[in-house]
């Protein structure tokens, strides 16, 4: 029997030139003409099936047998579609008719070569499916190596980092309260789950949730930017785009001249302003193209911290923060920072403990100013309440020792009475001084409250518009954390943690 061993012998017997000739003029012929009709109407989209090619098709080097498919990257990506996948393998060459996922037709195909192809997933329902070659010697068969995972839930981090001198951990939690098993590739799953980055930086600690597609923003604001003051090292505004298409934007500070970055579909950049700059807000604003998630990574002294920019539409007629502190040691500065996205002045009180020490400003339109409390000071909660209408963004940045942290104010519509989640509690590892639990009530009746790790339970009685804390015993490590109000209002909760001489506040999530 004669088959091909190269590309110049068959059966083990020189092939004269001319035969090479007359097998490969043809390719080059139907190539040629192939590419002709492909350019002359212009560029070629994916939904072109492109076959770049340059060799034998079928019956000119090639076996009459299906192609084999050994990779596909990435193996993950939305129900919804649109996901660029590289396939690799062998005899894509072999005269393509088409890539499936599924069985569902790919939107668009290229063949690259005999061992690569490019296919964008269509929508699909959540699951793992198999993605399909077929050419002139058939359909490739399904393997574990050709599957791809159809996610209906996406969320984000801007960022990695177990590169950079001081980054110790970065850690991604993942907590399923679904009731099935997720199926997790990236943070992309066919169950809805919460997930968090928990990052230790030298002898600091931090965390923030994972957010999804949906919150992304045409615009976006964080409170502060701060690369004057002593010890504020880096400021670094993050920048990322779960869209389709690339996303121009301008980040200003206090409506100073911008920067401006593009960041591409799928991808994440940032940027920062010179040594000297100080000033808020800074506004991040999609000048072109589909809206953006953007975080704060700041590192103060040797400590880092990071924060999720927030949107118009989380501004509040009133919020809340869980606690205010310049009376422990180590507790240096704790300023409650105002942000007025609205088109007229605001005016706002900010009271701690029921109004036990407050104070009123005026925030104006697309402003930020922010307030604080004499040293002495230590409470709970702390109430931000726009006198009339408009709303603000509020914030509470913290010195504390040599590190910094920042936490969003959360409104009432965020308090939930089941399903409140923190992923993780620490009293156990080196450095872990404190993890306390702190519930706040901003209802018109008393909450009962349970709060759970493992086999443990603790109670607490939870006051309207007063606020608590509980505290599991040293030595306790483990997660989920699951708050529960077994009689009475929704509440908010949050973790206050202490890391060696760091601190780092996180809110609780509701699944």
């Amino acid at each position: 029997m004669s088959h091909w061993i190269g590309r110049f012998s068959q059966g083990g017997a020189k092939v004269p030139k001319k035969a090479i000739v007359a097998r490969v003029l043809p390719v080059i012929a139907v190539a040629a003409v192939l590419a002709f009709s492909l350019f002359v109407g212009g560029k070629v989209s994916l939904n072109t099936k492109l076959v770049a090619c340059v060799g034998y098709g079928y019956g000119y080097g090639y076996f009459p047998f299906p192609p084999l498919v050994t990779g596909v990257v990435p193996n993950n990506g939305p129900s919804t579609g649109g996901t660029t996948v590289t396939i690799t393998g062998l005899g894509f060459c072999n005269f393509p008719s088409g890539v499936t996922f599924g069985g569902v037709p790919a939107t668009g195909f290229v063949v690259n070569s005999d061992t690569s192809a490019t296919a964008v997933s269509p929508a699909h329902a959540p699951g793992v499916v198999h993605v399909q070659v077929t050419t002139a010697g058939g359909t490739s068969n399904p393997t574990t190596l050709d599957q791809f995972t159809y996610g209906a839930f996406t969320s984000y981090f801007t960022w990695f980092d177990k590169a950079s001198t001081g980054f110790v951990q970065d850690n991604i939690h993942l907590l399923n309260q679904s009731g099935n098993v997720a199926h997790i590739f990236s943070i992309n799953s066919d169950q809805f789950i919460l997930a968090s980055q928990r990052v230790q930086y030298n002898q600091s600690f931090n965390e923030v949730w994972a957010q999804a597609a949906g919150s992304a923003a045409l615009v976006n604001y964080i409170n502060w930017f701060d690369k004057a003051s002593t010890g504020f090292l880096n400021d670094n505004i993050h920048l990322l785009n779960p869209g389709a298409t690339p996303s121009t934007v301008a980040v200003s500070v206090q409506g100073g001249t911008p920067v401006v970055a593009v960041v591409q579909p799928g991808g994440s950049t940032y940027v920062t302003f010179p040594f000297g700059i100080i000033g808020g807000p800074v506004k991040i604003q999609v000048t072109a193209g589909p809206a953006v998630l953007a975080s704060q990574r700041v590192q103060f002294q040797n400590t880092f911290n990071e924060v999720w920019a927030s949107s118009a539409a989380l501004a509040s007629g009133s919020s809340f923060v869980n606690w205010f502190d310049k009376a422990s040691t180590g507790f240096s500065n704790d300023n409650i920072h105002l942000l007025n996205p609205g088109l007229a002045t605001v005016s706002v009180t900010v009271s701690e403990d029921g109004g036990l020490n407050s104070a009123t400003v005026n925030v104006a339109a697309g402003a930020e100013t922010y307030v604080t409390f004499p040293f002495g000071v230590i409470g709970g909660p702390v109430k931000i309440l726009v006198n009339g209408p408009g709303a603000v963004l509020a914030s509470q940045r913290v010195q504390y020792n040599q590190s910094f942290n920042e936490v969003w104010a959360e409104g009432p519509g965020f308090a939930v009475q089941n399903s409140n989640f923190i992923m993780w509690y620490d009293k156990a590892s080196t450095g872990f001084a404190q993890d306390n639990i702190h519930l706040l009530n901003p209802g018109t009746a008393t909450a009962f409250v349970t709060v759970t790790e493992g086999s443990t339970v603790l109670s607490a009685i939870v006051p309207a518009d007063g606020e608590s804390y509980v505290t599991f015993p040293q030595g306790t490590i483990g997660g989920p954390v699951k708050i529960t109000v077994t009689t009475g209002p929704g509440i908010l909760a949050a973790a206050r943690v202490q890391y060696y001489q760091t601190f780092n506040e996180i809110w609780a999530a509701a699944s």
